[in-house]
């Protein structure tokens, strides 16, 4: 994958409010980020001998934010969830896998390369 910061965007019902849009940093192997509900991101990414990005997140979400799939909680709780990306790709339609047994479309689209640090 290429280094950046990536907007997501995830759809489950026809309604606006049934979806959510995020953002994701990915950075030499790691991802981190949050979304506009203040759900946090943090993971890893590897590339595998297909040549594809294997993604694993952990899913953080805060008291009584009800997340996509429509489960929500009074405490903050996690879920773990996969996807398979092309890391050539700027952007496009991934199905993420969480351990819930729940399936989310979402798409990705590169935003930004991540700022150069002066030396």
């Amino acid at each position: 994958m290429r280094n950046g910061m990536y907007g997501i965007e995830f759809a489950v019902g026809v309604r606006p409010e049934e979806g959510g849009f995020g953002l994701l940093t990915f950075e030499d192997g790691m991802i981190y980020g949050v979304d506009v509900a203040g759900v946090r991101y943090d993971g890893s990414y590897s590339i595998n001998a297909a040549g594809q990005a294997e993604v694993a997140l952990k899913i953080t979400y805060p008291p009584n934010v009800r997340a996509v799939f429509g489960v929500s909680n009074p405490y903050e709780w996690s879920i773990d969830a996969t996807a398979i990306l092309d890391p050539k790709a700027e952007g496009g339609s991934v199905t993420v896998k969480t351990s819930l047994g729940k399936t989310i479309p979402a798409k990705y689209q590169f935003m930004r390369p991540l700022p150069q640090v002066a030396a």
